[in-house]
């Protein structure tokens, strides 16, 4: 009788701990792997996936952090309401952050929904969120100094927002995030292409022209048509 009570409180015990499981475990890598394809159905399988899980777990701050980036990669690649997917995705950013507020991740991928949701609504929203952007990124270096896209955002906006008084526009901090975004990841051709802009932005035309020519002649550079199409048309319009 003892024993047979004993059976059936571990078998509760079990159960309750099987019942407490996803149904289906999200494979965090595989889903990545599916929005960087940069392929507008893989992408949306991404986010199929993501929806899904969290709408199990919506505690899970990365898959929250994930789908995030999800949207951002979809809003790039749609021909609809781009302005609609950003602030989905923001959404989902605005939720990791205050569930894993340590993570570099959930703020990098804020501020940059935070600029694309700016760029897409046009020049005077995107001034006003210049700040929020900032220190969405500042955030994400606080906690992890080494954090290579976040140096690479940063560099942009230093370059593309206009100066003082109007904003925080600086030629020379432009260079330096920059110079440490390539420093922590030498063969990412994104870092290398925006370096050559913020040497040109500081007029170093020669270094910014030799830059860019090193990165079209780098094979990896076919592996991805549209960094390829980017630095093209940079090419073109430096008459290169």
């Amino acid at each position: 009788m003892r024993r047979r009570l004993i059976l059936q409180l571990v078998f509760t015990a079990v159960l309750t701990a099987l019942l407490a499981l996803p149904v289906h475990a999200l494979d965090y890598a595989q889903v990545d792997a599916l929005i960087i394809s940069k392929d507008v159905a893989e992408i949306e399988r991404a986010i199929e996936m993501l929806e899904e899980h969290l709408g199990q777990q919506p505690q899970d701050g990365e898959a929250l952090w994930l789908a995030g980036k999800a949207y951002l990669y979809l809003g790039d690649r749609t021909d609809g309401d781009r302005l609609r997917v950003f602030e989905k995705g923001k959404e989902y950013t605005d939720k990791a952050v205050e569930l894993v507020p340590d993570s570099p991740d959930a703020h990098y991928w804020l501020a940059a929904l935070i600029g694309r949701i700016g760029q897409t609504r046009g020049i005077l929203s995107s001034l006003f969120m210049v700040r929020p952007m900032k220190d969405a990124l500042d955030r994400a270096l606080e906690l992890d100094e080494n954090y290579a896209p976040a140096y690479w955002v940063l560099s942009q906006l230093y370059q593309q927002a206009p100066g003082f008084p109007l904003s925080i526009g600086n030629k020379k901090q432009a260079l330096e995030n920059a110079q440490r975004a390539v420093e922590l990841e030498p063969q990412n051709l994104e870092f290398q292409l925006q370096l050559a802009r913020a040497l040109d932005h500081n007029g170093k035309e020669k270094e910014a022209r030799d830059l860019l020519q090193q990165i079209r002649s780098n094979p990896a550079l076919k592996a991805d048509p549209e960094i390829l199409q980017e630095v093209e048309e940079q090419a073109s319009e430096w008459k290169l």
